[in-house]
């Protein structure tokens, strides 16, 4: 069965986006690994992360909307999970795009908050217990 192997994003600043995904990668299980200029990564129980650094002129942020990337979802084992990534994205000064709440009409009991990395990348953490489909 095909699995996704990694995702690969690309940042304009890793000294602002490094510590965002430091902190949010860790209370999701993964851990910092190759670390240059270049390039960062993350291993953890899901698909590696990769953080390239941006190449060429271009270093405006990601706008949400646009064609590309619309967001990405890790799903949790609970609650209190959704609620430390929500606070420390909260203390370390980062977006919170939709703070911790219920939505019902996708599963019963689905409980997630979305927040962005500092370039603008949607990121949902959700605990679903109850099977979505």
């Amino acid at each position: 069965m095909p699995t996704l192997h990694h995702l690969a994003l690309t940042t304009a600043d890793h000294a602002k986006a490094d510590p965002f995904y430091d902190a949010v990668l860790t209370l999701l299980g993964y851990q910092r690994g190759h670390t240059s200029e270049q390039l960062c990564t993350w291993s953890g129980p899901g698909p590696e992360i990769l953080l390239y650094a941006v190449e060429g002129d271009d270093a405006s942020p990601h706008t949400h909307g646009r064609p590309g990337w619309q967001h990405a979802a890790f799903e949790v084992a609970d609650r209190d999970t959704v609620e430390a990534v929500h606070r420390a994205v909260v203390e370390g000064g980062w977006t919170v795009v939709h703070a911790p709440t219920e939505y019902p009409d996708y599963a019963p009991g689905y409980y997630a908050t979305f927040v962005a990395d500092p370039d603008g990348v949607r990121w949902e953490i959700a605990h679903i217990p109850t099977p979505v489909g």
